[in-house]
């Protein structure tokens, strides 16, 4: 079968469907090695995935079972090319109809041969004459349309209807290159060679043109009107559902129209318009487990501006105002590098607790909150705190602006957490520490902490002995204070219940200011949260002590004349203490509606010269007989490309004409040029004669002049 034999490897499968590797016809050999062939005659698709189907004797019989075997097995092995270089007048040919109709539903694209019972109309073959199959006609290299090509309107409509023209596609179709029956290439004319010159081309369309922009939904926002001064253009990019498990990169771009008045008043119907194609180009990867998902809690952040939120580091008095965001991005990038490197996924929330599916994740992280999160809010069970200092008494320096400027909360709103926890009898203390000590032989520093006040008696809670910084602010004395409680780790009991870790402090994981990073906690807190494994170097700590109960100390209080609500997503003002805000709709996007790109390309594109042209009315093609001894050459006007001797399936037979190079005339002119090269040759290499260096006699002169005055005379020497 030549180079049709090997299965070449590639992204994209294509099948020549007619027989291959008969002996003595090779026009399955043909059509593979047009498709895929990497020798002489090189294929379209060298690197794709041929399968064979032999759906033909040597005699050209074949029955339907036959092909619809074949087609089976296409949809079983999920080609995505098929080429048919076969044909039949029989559209009635149900099982056969069906089954190919089947084939185009399973995503299959079928390319046949159009039939080469030209230059009569009406003369379409089956099943090229199919609405869901492309069929394919014949060119010469001239650019005409072959004169053996069938052409016309399809007859399934009639009478009812009016018919379809057909072909869907010319190719040259006419003195075609291709793999020879046992070596080397040869020539062969007919639609059966073009049809897989398309099929050919349709694998390297699909291979390239397909960027998987269906794998991403798109939702565009953007101003309406560009006035007074700019507008903006919002692009949100998720993935799609079909292609939760796919990896790979989906491209596509986004088309802008921007429109004006005509500058000429007069002209109201003038408008200008101007289109900008913005091009999207993203990674996907396969949705990650749930233990390898992390959500990081943006809603409830406040910074400055607008209003006066402070470092979490009281330390840092050159730089006392919370302005960096607080986010995975700013200065808690190192931190999700880092969990990056471990393998987790971190999403933002930017929205209430309420509009995520917490059954997707396995912890939100809540760092520095400084607004109100709603009791109502956190029923999922997951939950993840690093919180910050609060206390009345001795808070930041006041700002002095044109006017004193208060805080309105500490580094960390903690009654807004505490209202949040107390569910689990939970609750954060107003005391504020720091200090370096060390952990399962990791070396820490407690920067502007709290501690923890109440947690459940089941719970593992470590503390350390920690300077008393409040005491420092407000009378400058300085005082160690032993057993703060700092870490709390706590199962929920409840069936399928999550677990919560509490941690006094963020600076170990906040890159700003930060002195000593605290990343193997955060590691070892997310094993304990993902996979309910508690690090042995916390529960088996000499630091663990009994959680606290906080009964005998009193919680802390939301500052007094505060204007937080002004700032807050969750507060609304009120006479009295402000109460929460009704629970905003959850932000749902409009995903535009993707149009695949099929572009034409301009008629004006530069063509290359035409090459092996051939004029089959002024050169004939013969056939040659004695390599084909069952096959009849095709005459002008017969239908068919071959003779069919007879057989069950008499209505489909191959679309080829056959031919050779005729080498008599080539031959001849060949020797001709040889014998004129060889006179040529001789002629160079024929010596001159020379002329004798003994002077003649005087008399001889004389004689020579005198014959030169009466030249009718001759003399004799």
């Amino acid at each position: 079968c030549n180079d049709a034999r090997r299965e070449q490897r590639g992204t994209r499968a294509v099948t020549a469907d007619c027989c291959c590797c008969f002996p003595g016809l090779g026009h399955g050999t043909f059509v593979a090695g047009v498709i895929a062939s990497m020798r002489e005659c090189q294929g379209f698709a060298p690197d794709s995935e041929l399968h064979i189907f032999r759906v033909f004797t040597n005699n050209q019989v074949s029955y339907t079972s036959w092909f619809l075997d074949a087609f089976n097995y296409a949809i079983l092995k999920k080609i995505d090319v098929l080429n048919l270089s076969i044909g039949g007048p029989d559209f009635m040919d149900h099982p056969f109809v069906d089954k190919v109709w089947e084939l185009t539903a399973n995503k299959v694209i079928m390319v046949s041969a159009i039939g080469n019972d030209g230059p009569l109309y009406g003369t379409l073959n089956n099943p090229a004459d199919q609405m869901d199959v492309i069929g394919v006609g014949g060119i010469d290299f001239e650019d005409n349309i072959a004169r053996f090509s069938s052409r016309g309107m399809t007859t399934w409509e009639l009478p009812g209807g009016y018919g379809r023209v057909k072909p869907d596609i010319v190719t040259y179709g006419s003195g075609v290159r291709g793999s020879g029956l046992k070596e080397g290439c040869r020539s062969l004319s007919g639609t059966s060679v073009a049809s897989p010159v398309v099929a050919g081309a349709v694998t390297l369309l699909a291979r390239i043109v397909d960027k998987n922009g269906d794998h991403i939904d798109v939702a565009v926002s953007y101003s309406p009107v560009l006035w007074p001064w700019a507008g903006y253009l919002a692009v949100s990019i998720s993935v799609a559902k079909k292609a939760a498990s796919w990896e790979g990169v989906a491209q596509g771009h986004v088309m802008v129209t921007v429109a004006s008045p005509a500058e000429n008043d007069s002209d109201v119907s003038g408008e200008l318009t101007s289109t900008v194609k913005l091009p999207i180009k993203v990674k996907i990867v396969p949705t990650p487990p749930r233990s390898k998902r992390v959500l990081w809690d943006q809603y409830h952040n406040l910074r400055y501006p607008p209003g006066y939120f402070p470092r979490d580091n009281l330390r840092m008095k050159n730089d006392p105002l919370d302005w960096n965001g607080d986010h995975i991005h700013t200065n808690f990038r190192d931190m999700y590098q880092h969990l990056r490197s471990m393998g987790y996924f971190v999403e933002v929330l930017g929205a209430p607790i309420t509009c995520f599916d917490a059954s997707q994740y396995v912890t939100r992280v809540t760092s520095s909150v400084n607004t109100t999160t709603s009791r109502r809010k956190l029923q999922h069970g997951l939950c993840f705190m690093f919180c910050l200092f609060y206390n009345r008494q001795y808070g930041p320096e006041k700002q002095r602006r044109p006017q004193w400027w208060m805080p309105d909360t500490g580094g960390a709103n903690v009654p807004a957490l505490n209202e949040l926890i107390s569910v689990w009898g939970m609750a954060f203390s107003d005391g504020l520490y720091e200090g370096d000590f060390t952990l399962a032989d990791h070396d820490m520093y407690y920067a502007s902490g709290c501690s923890i006040a109440r947690f459940p008696e089941d719970g593992i809670v470590i503390a350390k002995n920690l300077k008393d910084q409040g005491l420092e602010v407000l009378k400058q004395e300085t005082a160690v204070v032993e057993g703060v409680p700092i870490l709390g780790l706590y199962q929920t009991p409840s069936d399928g219940g999550g677990r919560i870790a509490l941690y006094g402090d963020s600076n170990c994981i906040d890159d700003s200011h930060r002195q000593k990073d605290c990343f193997w906690l955060l590691d070892a807190l997310l094993q304990y949260t993902s996979y309910s494994m508690t690090p042995p170097s916390l529960s088996h700590s000499h630091s663990r002590v009994a959680p606290p109960t906080g009964v005998e100390h009193p919680l802390p209080q939301r500052l007094d004349g505060n204007h937080l609500y002004r700032y807050s997503k969750v507060l609304e003002a009120h006479l009295g203490d402000p109460k929460p805000r009704p629970l905003p709709a959850c932000p749902h996007l409009s995903w535009a509606k993707p149009q695949p790109l099929n572009e034409t390309a301009p008629s004006n594109l530069w063509k290359h010269q035409k090459l092996l042209s051939v004029d089959l009315d002024k050169v004939a093609l013969p056939n040659v007989k004695s390599y084909r001894p069952q096959v009849r050459p095709l005459s002008p006007g017969e239908s068919g490309a071959w003779d069919i001797p007879g057989g069950i399936m008499p209505g489909r037979y191959n679309q080829e004409v056959g031919q050779t190079i005729p080498v008599f005339a080539f031959l001849g002119a060949m020797v001709v040029l040889s014998f004129f090269v060889v006179q040529l040759t001789k002629a160079k290499g024929k010596p001159k004669r020379r002329k004798p260096r003994i002077k003649r006699p005087t008399y001889l002169q004389q004689q020579t002049t005198a014959t030169t005055v009466a030249p009718g005379k001759t003399p004799t020497v």
